[in-house]
Order: structure tokens, then C-alpha cells, then sequence
């Protein structure tokens, strides 16, 4: 059992790491296609370390090998939990960017009121966006 809880939290480690590189990058587009290899790679693990815990295996040797993966994919996960936290302050000022651009580009174009006719408001209504990355 311990061999497949190295597997598992190798598999993790790696997921990981590539999640890691995307988003250091700013790669957001590959960063969510690793999102269900990552969700595997989890439940994998968290499969791994529950039967490996139920298993009498030599336990100095476990404990040593299992400190070493967990050192591992707490470093990962810590850098992960940054770089997700980056993601989210980059979207946002993408957003603000668009938000801001806005008025500028609608700026001085005619717009056509409820009626069909074109209107005389120079104040800019509220309007909503979506995007899919």
C-alpha cells in the first residue's frame, strides 16, 4: 500500500507542478484544463492515504516516506493556493480594464433610444458582460 500511495502522491505532486507553471505564466486557459487530472489525482490520493492507513505496513518506514511526500504537496499546494490567489487579482483587473474601457469606446457614437430613434442621452446606462475563458 505504500507503493500506491507514492504512485498517487506523485501523480498529485505532478498535477500540480503543471497547474503551478500554467499559472505562473498567466496560462489560465491550461490551468482549468488540468482542473479534472488535479480532481483525479486527489481522490486518488485521499483513496491511497485512507487504505494505507488501515494497512500494517512497516511503520518507520511509512512514516518516513509519507513526511517526505506530505513536505512535497504542502510546498505545492502552498505555492498553488498563491498562484490561484494571483489568478484571481490578474481577472479582476482585466475586468476593471474592459469596465473602463468602455465609455471611452462607446464615447461619442449615436445611441438609439427604447423607441428606435436616436437618442439624446449622453449618460452611459449600466450594462453587464460575460466572458468564457
Amino acid at each position: 500500500m505504500t507503493h500506491d500511495l507514492l504512485q498517487s502522491a506523485t501523480a498529485l505532486a505532478y498535477t500540480l507542478a503543471a497547474e503551478n507553471r500554467a499559472l505562473a505564466e498567466l496560462d489560465f486557459t491550461r490551468a482549468v484544463t488540468l482542473l479534472d487530472a488535479k480532481q483525479r489525482a486527489t481522490d486518488a490520493f485521499a483513496a491511497a492515504h485512507a487504505r494505507a492507513a488501515t494497512t500494517p505496513d512497516d511503520m518507520r518506514t511509512r512514516r518516513s516516506l509519507i513526511m517526505d511526500v506530505a513536505t512535497r504537496l504542502r510546498e505545492l499546494a502552498g505555492e498553488n493556493k498563491r498562484l490561484l490567489e494571483r489568478a484571481v487579482v490578474v481577472q479582476g483587473r482585466v475586468i476593471g480594464a474592459v469596465v473602463r474601457a468602455i465609455p471611452k469606446a462607446v464615447g461619442g457614437a449615436p445611441r438609439y433610444g427604447s423607441g428606435g430613434a436616436l437618442s439624446e442621452a449622453t449618460r452611459m446606462r449600466p450594462i453587464a458582460l460575460s466572458a468564457r475563458a
